[in-house]
């Protein structure tokens, strides 16, 4: 009943005090329920100022010295509101304060969202022209040794119909380690290759092919002596089917220069999409020469033994030179391969020293002038390629990591699959949003890869003893100029190991050298010099062979009947002529802790 006088009452406000109230409460802005207990507190406050009123006139006269009294419309609000906030319960703070911080997290996130996704990279520079204009030498067509190596390679990839057949019938043992591929090659070969002239069996036909070829590739990666005479057989008729092919390599080792000209298939992939198809093949066709060599030095063909291993070497140095990582690793493979199997010969057989000398002179004559130094020159403009590619330039805050390029490298660097769809999906935008936040802008990405390349131009043009005895560790050094910078991480090449791989072809040389300079003199002296100066002083050898892992001389001592000569090795300390060996105690020719021994041979 109170309660309904009182509701009355407030009806019965005068006209000033009810839009007083109706102001207030509008100004507040506060929760509905909130406002709804202000009003009524306020109409309270006003019904019990104005009840002992008697008269109207006494009524609004009082009520303009109330609302006088009140002040502001807009201060009163305020005031009201915060003191309804500080009255509320710490739970209710707690939740609207998180809602309020969740609020502006949003809305960064969407600033964010928006700023990532906008603007794309601009393609200023051609970088593949700006490559094979730099790679190409001031020589005419003729001096290229390309189209005759190509020639060669497409040659290799020929297996013809005569030694498929022979291969079936040869094919005992041809491969221990796995012999099932093999007899399941041989049953392919029986049921589809009688039909090869079906145009239904060309995909199985090839597919045979294919296999075959793999299979002799996997014959000539091995050693020598581990040949049994089913195998050496396959290889003899391999060698003979393939003797154009090597002919082309020889002819080709003759000229001066090789350069090759870069394309792309796909024009969106850059220079990190330039192919490289034929250095398997171009392996394989050194190795043919290695067997060649072998073989021509078991049945005594001496010189013609080592005139192969001299155009395999000149192969391997023309492969090598201002070119990709990739041709100049394959260069130094086919170099290392050359030399090893001359000191391979010379352990086995007892040669005449004027064949010796000849060959001396052959490898002194390619190898005095060769320059060993890496060059990280393409994958330097790799790098600035896909920093175009990368970074965003056309918008606010331009310079950003761009997103969908930036999968498309690391899928390729990481020989990923991923399905159809949309450019990129949410789980990648997820994972690589909070990289574009925290990685180096696009100038910044420039200068650090200005600086490592020139890091790495400086270590390729000294000795690995040099670069080893510097106080700051290689690694570290590479790891402070690319610290934070996801985007470098996924394409730097490893450069302290290819300059430590890149040192070892001095060295091989220089123990091949010497090696062949020791069994001359032995053999016209009767006994095997003191030291490597005598081999100098008498004219066996040019200059003294220098060690890139010690920047001393190879180690040489007389032993009992014999000799020992190797390098300090990768960890340029002297163990004593002790075979290099991983953590699991196997033999490594470089690397480990040991030296690399290049005489005497080891014992298995």
């Amino acid at each position: 009943m109170a309660k309904e006088n009182k509701k009355d009452d407030s009806q019965n406000l005068p006209a000033g005090v009810s839009e007083f109230i109706k102001q207030v409460i509008k100004k507040m802005g506060y929760r509905r329920k909130v406002r709804l207990d202000v009003q009524a507190e306020l109409e309270t406050h006003f019904v019990d100022e104005l009840k002992d009123c008697t008269t109207d006139e006494e009524r609004e006269q009082k009520a303009r010295r109330l609302l006088t009294d009140f002040g502001d419309v807009k201060l009163l609000a305020v005031l009201l509101r915060r003191a309804k906030k500080r009255c509320r319960p710490l739970w209710r703070t707690v939740v609207v304060r998180s809602f309020q911080a969740l609020g502006v997290l949003i809305l960064c996130f969407i600033v964010y969202t928006v700023w990532l996704l906008s603007g794309k990279p601009v393609i200023k520079t051609n970088y593949i022209a700006e490559f094979n204009e730099m790679v190409r030498p001031a020589a005419d067509e003729s001096q290229n040794a390309a189209p005759l190596y190509n020639e060669a390679a497409g040659l290799y990839e020929q297996v013809s119909d005569d030694f498929i057949l022979y291969f079936a019938k040869n094919h005992k043992d041809i491969d221990e380690k796995n012999p099932m591929k093999v007899h399941w090659l041989i049953e392919d070969i029986n049921e589809y290759f009688p039909k090869r002239d079906d145009p239904r069996f060309a995909e199985d036909i090839k597919k045979i092919r294919k296999d075959v070829l793999d299979v002799l590739s996997g014959l000539l990666r091995k050693d020598f002596d581990e040949f049994t005479v089913e195998q050496k057989s396959i290889i003899n008729r391999w060698l003979r089917e393939k003797e154009n092919a090597m002919e082309l390599v020889i002819e080709g080792s003759k000229r001066p220069h090789y350069w090759r000209v870069y394309s792309n298939d796909k024009e969106d992939n850059g220079m990190i999409g330039i192919l490289i198809p034929q250095l398997t093949i171009f392996r394989d066709l050194a190795r043919c020469l290695r067997w060649r060599a072998l073989l021509s030095a078991e049945q005594g063909g001496y010189e013609s033994s080592f005139a192969d291993l001299q155009s395999c070497y000149c192969f391997g140095c023309n492969i090598r030179g201002d070119k990709t990582l990739i041709e100049q690793l394959v260069g130094i493979a086919i170099e290392a391969l050359s030399v090893g199997t001359v000191r391979d010969i010379l352990g086995d057989y007892k040669i005449d020293s004027t064949i010796l000398a000849e060959c001396q002179r052959g490898f002194e004559k390619i190898s005095i002038d060769e320059n060993y130094a890496i060059s990280f020159n393409a994958e330097k403009l790799t790098i600035y390629d896909e920093i175009q590619r990368c970074f965003t330039s056309d918008c606010l805050g331009g310079g950003h990591l761009y997103l969908p390029r930036f999968r498309q490298i690391h899928v390729m660097q990481r020989s990923r699959q991923h399905g159809d769809g949309f450019e990129y999906d949410i789980l990648d935008f997820c994972i690589a949003a909070p990289l574009a936040f925290v990685q180096p802008n696009k100038e910044e990405t420039l200068a650090s890869t200005n600086e490592y390349f020139d890091y790495l131009e400086k270590l390729s043009h000294k000795s690995f003893a040099q670069n080893h005895s510097k106080e700051q560790n290689i690694e570290d050094k590479i790891h402070e100029i690319i610290r934070g910078n996801m985007f470098l991480s996924n394409l730097i090449p490893a450069g302290r190991r290819i300059i430590e791989i890149g040192n070892r072809i001095p060295t091989e040389v220089g123990a091949t050298l010497a090696m062949i300079a020791i069994t001359r003199y032995k053999q016209d002296r009767g006994v095997y010099p003191q030291d490597l100066k005598e081999l100098v002083a008498a004219g066996y050898l040019s200059r003294l062979p220098i060690d890139s892992f010690s920047d001393k001389p190879l180690v040489y001592r007389r032993t009992d009947g014999d000799f020992i000569l190797y390098s300090y090795g990768e960890n340029c300390r002297d163990d004593g002529g002790v075979y290099g060996t991983d953590g699991h105690g196997r033999y490594l020719k470089w690397g480990g802790d040991g030296d690399r021994v290049f005489w005497p041979p080891r014992q298995e």
